[in-house]
């Protein structure tokens, strides 16, 4: 019975400390990409960022994605592709020119 409370506690902190967060991450990523839409700003694992234009759900495989990393060049990947995604279609506005001399003034 000695033994038992520590292997317990053992079983309990692994569960809170390395499980937990695991499960707790696919969960997310599991909602993420159930709510994927065209138009979205995504974040693939390959470290492009890109713009989904096309989600094709196959038969006889998994879920297709067309994704647009430049004007004019599409790549096509599944849902394993997708890190993150880093804005929503509604919440994405178009890119404003970056100027570095407007942060250095703000100093």
């Amino acid at each position: 019975m000695e033994l038992l409370w520590p292997l317990l506690f053992v079983v309990v902190a692994f569960y809170l400390i390395l499980l937990r967060p695991v499960l707790n991450q696919q969960r997310r990523r599991r909602r993420d990409l159930s709510k994927l839409a065209v138009g979205d700003e995504v974040l693939t694992t390959g470290g492009f960022f890109a713009t989904v234009r096309a989600i094709r759900t196959r038969e006889d495989g998994p879920l297709e994605i067309l994704l647009e990393v430049a004007p004019g060049v599409e790549l096509r990947a599944t849902a394993d592709a997708i890190q993150v995604v880093t804005a929503p279609a509604a919440d994405a506005e178009p890119d404003a020119p970056h100027d570095a001399a407007d942060e250095t003034d703000a100093r």
